[in-house]
C-alpha cells in the first residue's frame, strides 16, 4: 500500500487542476517529476500529431530552466563524453566566471536544445499546407525558428551555410510515426548549451525528437553530435508541460538589458559591450582571429595577427595572413594550465610561440607569452577580435 501511495505521489496532475490557471513561465525543471499526460493528443487533418494549441486562442508549452544537462541525460550512466578542452571550459565557465558571461544574459538567443530549457513559454505552429513548422519562444529576444518538412536538403557549403552560421541553425524535419524528427546544422558558436556553460562548436549536428503522449506533456529528446567538442554523440531528454491557459506575451530583452551594463562595470570596462561578435568564437578557446603585438623589447613591438581554427584534433591557422603569411604547422593547448604552443613556418622563418591564456572570457580572451622567430626572441600578447 505504501508503495502505491509513493507512486501516486509522483504523478502530478495538470497545473491547471492544481492552481486554476497556469503561470506564464515554467520555473525550475525538476528531474524525475512525472506528469499525468491526460487524454491522447489530437491529430491534424493530415494525420500528424498536433504539437500546438488544442483550444483556439490559448495554450503554450512551459519549458523549465535546466542549469546542467548532465541532470537530464537519456543514459546517465554514460555521462557526457567530453573532450578534455570542453570539460575544462565548462568547469571554467561554471566555477571561475560563475556563469556571469552566459550569452543569454546579454540577450543572445538560446540556440539548439536550450530553446527547450529556458523558462519562457514556447509555441509550435504547424502549417501542413506549407510543409513547415514555426517554433516561437517568448524569451531570448523573442526568437523564432523555421523547420522545413518539404524534403529539402541542408544547404551545401557554397550556399553560404558554413560562411554564415546562425544561432538557430538550418532545420529540416520529418515524421516517424507520431514523432517529429528535426535535423539541424549550421550553428554559430555564440551560445552555450546550458547555464553551466557546456560548449559546442560550429560542427554541431543536432537531432531532436518531439512526441506528445498526451495533451498535457511533450517528450523532447536532443542528440548533440559535435565531433570537435565531444568524443561521441550524447542525448538529453525531458518532458515539457502544456499550459492550457498560457500564451506567449511580448518580451523584449534589448531595451532593458541592465545585466550587460552591470557586467561591464564589474570588469571595469575591460570586456567590451557584450554583443560585439556574439556569433563567433565561443567554442574552442584557441579559435578565432587574435590581434596584438610582438617584439624583442617593450619599446619595439610590431603588429601581429594570428587566425586560428579547431577541427576537433588540432589547432590550425596562419600568422599574419597575406603575402608574408606564416602557416601554422602545429598547435597544442594544455587545459591543465591553459597554456598554448604554436609552431609555424620553416627554416629561418620558423616561429614558436609559448603562451598562456590570461583569461577565457568570450568578451576579451587574450594570450600572452614568449616567442622565437629565427634568431629573434621576445614577448607577445594577442587578444581575440570580433
Amino acid at each position: 500500500m505504501a508503495a502505491v501511495l509513493v507512486a501516486l505521489s509522483l504523478l502530478i496532475p495538470s497545473l491547471e487542476a492544481q492552481t486554476g490557471g497556469l503561470p506564464e513561465r515554467g520555473g525550475a525543471f525538476r528531474p524525475g517529476t512525472r506528469r499525468d499526460p491526460g487524454p491522447p493528443a489530437p491529430k491534424l487533418a493530415d494525420g500528424t500529431v498536433n504539437l500546438g494549441r488544442v483550444e483556439k486562442g490559448k495554450g503554450a508549452w512551459l519549458p523549465g530552466q535546466v542549469q546542467d544537462y548532465s541532470r537530464v541525460l537519456k543514459d546517465p550512466a554514460k555521462g557526457i563524453p567530453y573532450m578534455p578542452w570542453s570539460k575544462a571550459l565548462k568547469d571554467y565557465r561554471k566555477n571561475v566566471t560563475e556563469s556571469a558571461e552566459d550569452p543569454q544574459g546579454f540577450c543572445i538567443p538560446p540556440g539548439g536544445p536550450r530553446l527547450h530549457t529556458t523558462m519562457f513559454p514556447m509555441e509550435i505552429i504547424q502549417l501542413p499546407g506549407q510543409d513547415r513548422i514555426i517554433q516561437i519562444l517568448q524569451g531570448g529576444a523573442h526568437i523564432w525558428r523555421e523547420i522545413f518538412l518539404d524534403g529539402r536538403p541542408h544547404p551545401k557549403s557554397f550556399d553560404g551555410l558554413d560562411a554564415s552560421p546562425t544561432f538557430m541553425g538550418h532545420s529540416v524535419g520529418r515524421w516517424e510515426g507520431d514523432t517529429l524528427v528535426v535535423d539541424t546544422i549550421g550553428f554559430n558558436e555564440g551560445t552555450w548549451l546550458d547555464m553551466d556553460g557546456h560548449p559546442h562548436t560550429d560542427q554541431m549536428h543536432l537531432i531532436e525528437r518531439y512526441s506528445r503522449p498526451g495533451i498535457n506533456v511533450m517528450h523532447y529528446e536532443a542528440t548533440i553530435d559535435d565531433p570537435a567538442a565531444y568524443m561521441e554523440p550524447w542525448t538529453m531528454a525531458l518532458d515539457i508541460p502544456w499550459g492550457a491557459n498560457s500564451s506567449i506575451t511580448e518580451y523584449i530583452c534589448q531595451e532593458n538589458n541592465r545585466y550587460q551594463d552591470n557586467y561591464v562595470k564589474h570588469t571595469k570596462g575591460m570586456t567590451g559591450t557584450g554583443n560585439s561578435g556574439a556569433d563567433s568564437g565561443h567554442g574552442h578557446p584557441a579559435k578565432g582571429t587574435f590581434n596584438g603585438e610582438w617584439g624583442s623589447n617593450a619599446n619595439s613591438q610590431d603588429a601581429v595577427l594570428i587566425v586560428m581554427d579547431w577541427d576537433g584534433k588540432a589547432i590550425t591557422g596562419t600568422i599574419n595572413p597575406g603575402p608574408d603569411a606564416i602557416p601554422i604547422t602545429k598547435g597544442d593547448m594544455n587545459v591543465a594550465d591553459w597554456t598554448v604552443t604554436i609552431e609555424a613556418g620553416t627554416g629561418a622563418n620558423r616561429v614558436v610561440l609559448n603562451g598562456k591564456f590570461e583569461n577565457l572570457t568570450w568578451l576579451a580572451r587574450s594570450i600572452a607569452g614568449t616567442y622565437t622567430r629565427g634568431n629573434q626572441r621576445g614577448n607577445f600578447k594577442i587578444t581575440r577580435q570580433y
